[in-house]
Order: C-alpha cells, then sequence, then structure tokens
C-alpha cells in the first residue's frame, strides 16, 4: 500500500529507467482491460467508457482500444473536446478514432443521459492527481455513472476521491470495482472502492 507522493517517485524513476509514460499507460490500460475479461468477460458486451482530459483518461482510452480487441462492442464519452486532450490521451484517442474509422463495434458519444445503459461502465475521468472539489460537469457525469445499471469499475481510483484519505471530494463514483495500478493507494477501501484489484503497468516492486 503506498501514498500517491510515493507512486509520482516511483513513475519518476521509471523514467530513468527509459519506462516513459507511454509504455506505463500502454500497460495500465491493456492490464485492466485483461483483468475485466477474466472477471466479466468482454466479448459481445456493450462497453461504456467515461474519459477524462489527462492519464486517467489516456488509460481509459487505451482499456477502450484493448476491450474492443478483446471482442467487446465500445462506446466511449470524452469529458471534454478532444483539443483538450493532454498528449498522451490525445494519442490514444486518435488511435481509437482511426480504428473507429474501419470497425462497427466502436462509437463516439455525445452525451451521456440518465437512459444512457451499458454491460461495464469504466470510470476513467479523474485520478489519483486531483486537488480540490470535483467541478460541476464532472460531478454531473459521475452521478450519472453511478446510478447506471451493469458492472461499474474504476481506474486507478474511483473519480472525487482522493487516494491517500479515501474521502470524497464533493461528489465521488461509487464502483463496484476498482483496477488500481502497480499498488493499492493508502485511502482505498471497500467502502469507498469497492472491490479492490491490482493491475501491473510494467514496474518491478523495489
Amino acid at each position: 500500500m503506498i501514498s500517491v507522493e510515493s507512486m509520482i517517485g516511483i513513475e519518476k524513476s521509471a523514467r530513468q529507467m527509459g519506462i516513459d509514460d507511454s509504455i506505463l499507460m500502454e500497460n495500465a490500460g491493456a492490464n485492466a482491460a485483461g483483468i475485466a475479461n477474466e472477471m466479466l468477460g468482454l466479448a459481445g458486451k456493450r462497453v461504456l467508457v467515461l474519459c477524462g482530459t489527462g492519464n486517467n483518461g489516456g488509460d481509459g482510452l487505451v482499456f477502450a482500444r484493448h476491450a474492443l480487441i478483446l471482442g467487446a462492442k465500445v462506446s466511449v464519452y470524452l469529458m471534454r473536446d478532444e483539443v483538450h486532450l493532454k498528449p498522451l490521451a490525445k494519442r490514444n484517442f486518435g488511435i481509437l478514432k482511426n480504428l473507429g474509422g474501419r470497425r462497427h463495434d466502436i462509437v463516439f458519444c455525445r452525451e451521456i443521459t440518465p437512459g444512457t445503459r451499458a454491460d461495464i461502465v469504466i470510470d476513467a475521468m479523474l485520478g489519483t492527481g486531483i486537488r480540490g472539489e470535483v467541478s460541476e460537469d464532472y460531478a454531473k457525469v459521475i452521478r450519472l455513472f453511478n446510478g447506471m445499471t451493469g458492472h461499474k469499475i474504476s481506474l486507478d481510483c474511483p473519480s472525487g476521491i482522493d487516494a491517500d484519505t479515501g474521502e470524497s471530494l464533493g461528489t465521488a463514483a461509487k464502483p463496484d470495482i476498482t483496477i488500481t495500478f502497480h499498488d493499492k493507494k493508502k485511502g482505498m477501501s471497500k467502502s469507498s472502492c469497492g472491490q479492490v484489484l491490482v493491475a501491473g503497468i510494467g514496474i518491478p516492486k523495489m
């Protein structure tokens, strides 16, 4: 079990070893999709991935691509227009768009409503780097996520949770499962995260 600050240090050490952020993101999203597939079976399932603009959103976009590879019917919703995506998230969104031009089992949603349905819903909106209260645009989608039927999974930590304390930052996702990366974070508990599972990101534990 580690703190967010410790995780930042681990990622910095990985970069110094030549394991850059694109490798970490690919491993995170791919391994999370593999865990979801083992638990729930993704083939033929409707999977909705809710993505923020930062690296957590990038993890979600990689998850979406690997879910597609595993046979899911994937829908992706971006919290903000793609011009606001950070570089790695934008790169992975571009890959998905290229796939979308060739396949009919991926859809890019323009809005999420209370009637939106999926077999599996992925929360990749806000990661461990969140500071301060959740803004209303994110809070609205988090509330929709919480009200959805189907299996709800958060990547790395539930959106709106302080990963060091487990406290809600105004509005927080309430997943059935949290797939966190590299190691469980200090503030994670069953009450705030549901079942917590760990996905490797390609960094050996020292």
